[in-house]
């Protein structure tokens, strides 16, 4: 895979894209021509579960921002967003002791909320400092990125402090643009534009500040979801195709995803797919099965009948899923089911 491709294919949860969603239907605007050719399924996006490529969200924004010529978007998703599309990351913040708790916590797992962008606490400045950075290069979708950080930070706090006014100044590394009221509603605090960084800085005094909402139990609850979904991200983003493939095919289910698909996913020919996957010891064919396999065997788990299980894999009639399931494992689905409660 080339350094170029390497980028791209990362992978982030679709909150971002969520917010998108969020947005259009509340304008009354058609979004789904904006995820065409999107390898993740638009159910999944709306309901911000899986994750999503940083080569498709921004495909998705560059059409967003072409289709609603709202020059600043970014600003209004980020406004919008605050703690609740971040999820568990945000429930964890509000759980916090502190704000520096809070910010501690943020930092170190705030990939997770969907974040294509990385932060930094800049401990050089007398004035706590949080810089935003590019984890990979926007090239023209830099400011509405920045935008989207940094006006939803600044709701996260507001809706953790309440009424406060700890914001200092606010940094863009780009020009003024002609959405500047925008920006002084949303921050009511002094902006620099063309900066030499794109950051937030605070009082001292917001680092001494208490959380209403806090709950060690909360804390230690949402800490432990957190650091799996920052794993599971981690994982994701190994870049073994075997993985990246396996997890491909189950969230595209019940529809088939093949292997011309899979091409299509990696930029590249068909072929040179088969040889990376004989590479890592597998072609994609057992892949396949071996997901389908691991799937019928949780859905087994659960309160389902034979044939909804049949349907969720994918398969056109029930007898087909279990002459699979013998296959795989030597038991029809009914015996399997039954050995499990035994």
């Amino acid at each position: 895979m080339s350094a170029t491709s390497n980028y791209l294919l990362q992978h982030v949860p679709p909150a971002l894209l969520s917010g998108l969603i969020h947005y259009a239907k509340e304008q009354q605007i058609p979004y789904q021509p904006w995820f065409q050719g999107i390898s993740q399924d638009l159910d999944q996006i709306v309901q911000g579960n899986g994750f999503v490529s940083f080569q498709d969200i921004c495909k998705v924004v560059t059409r967003a921002l072409q289709d609603t010529q709202c020059a600043h978007l970014g600003l209004e998703i980020g406004r919008d967003k605050g703690l609740i599309s971040m999820g568990m990351l945000g429930f964890a913040m509000v759980s916090s002791q502190n704000v520096v708790e809070a910010l501690q916590t943020g930092l170190q797992y705030h990939p997770i909320s969907g974040s294509v962008m990385d932060l930094e606490y800049d401990f050089s400045s007398t004035s706590p400092t949080l810089v935003m950075k590019e984890r990979y290069p926007t090239g023209n979708l830099l400011r509405f990125f920045c935008d989207e950080v940094l006006s939803s930070i600044v709701s996260c706090l507001d809706v953790m402090l309440g009424n406060h006014q700890d914001l200092v100044e606010v940094h863009f590394s780009f020009a003024q643009p002609d959405y500047l009221e925008a920006y002084q509603v949303h921050y009511q605090c002094p902006l620099h534009f063309s900066s030499y960084m794109n950051a937030l800085v605070f009082r001292p005094e917001i680092l001494g500040r208490q959380i209403k909402t806090s709950s060690a139990a909360n804390y230690s609850t949402a800490l432990r979801v957190c650091q799996q979904a920052y794993q599971d991200m981690q994982a994701i983003n190994q870049q073994q195709y075997a993985h990246v493939l396996s997890y491909l095919i189950e969230q595209h289910l019940p529809q088939h995803f093949d292997m011309h698909q899979a091409a299509q996913h990696f930029q590249m020919s068909e072929r040179h797919l088969r040889r990376q996957l004989l590479a890592e010891g597998c072609n994609f064919q057992n892949l396949r099965q071996h997901v389908l396999e691991n799937k019928a065997k949780q859905l087994l788990q659960q309160p389902l009948s034979m044939t909804e299980i049949s349907q969720q894999l994918g398969f056109s009639e029930l007898r087909e899923f279990r002459r699979a399931f013998k296959r795989w494992t030597g038991l029809s689905p009914s015996l399997y089911k039954s050995q499990m409660t035994e």
